[in-house]
Order: structure tokens, then sequence, then C-alpha cells
């Protein structure tokens, strides 16, 4: 989890490299972790899948959605 910390997109190939896994056993973890619903896979490729944790980014998000409700103009009194 740190990882998807880190980053919330993935490839299996990224997993295996930082985590020192074998591919295979990066694979079975990503489809665990898409069974649980904790990553989707983005786009529709067969090969160098892209795999997104979405809650992670919406919370990394949250600051930069905050400061354009912050920044947005008030409106004129009535």
């Amino acid at each position: 989890m740190d990882l998807l910390a880190d980053n919330p997109f993935v490839t299996v190939t990224g997993v295996a490299e930082k985590l020192d896994l074998a591919f295979t056993a990066a694979q079975r973890a990503i489809r665990r972790l898409e069974q649980l619903g904790v990553l989707k896979q983005k786009g529709e490729a067969q090969r160098g899948r892209v795999f997104c944790a979405q809650s992670i980014l919406d919370v990394l998000e949250e600051p930069a959605r905050l400061n354009r409700w912050e920044a947005a103009p008030t409106p004129p009194a009535a």
C-alpha cells in the first residue's frame, strides 16, 4: 500500500521491480487488489496494463479541489 500512496498508478512490471518480486507474484497481487476493489485497470491494453488506486488518487487530489474552491471568486451580493 505504501507503493500506491507514492503513486496510485502501477504496472505489473513496476510492482515486480519495486518490491523485488517475480512478475507472476506481482501479477497475482495486482489481481487480488483488483478483486478487492483497490485497483482498477485503466484502458483496455493486454500488455503493459496500467492500474489505478482511484480512492488513493481521490485523497491526493483533494487539496487541489479545496484550493480551487477557496480561490473561486465570491459572487456579488444581491
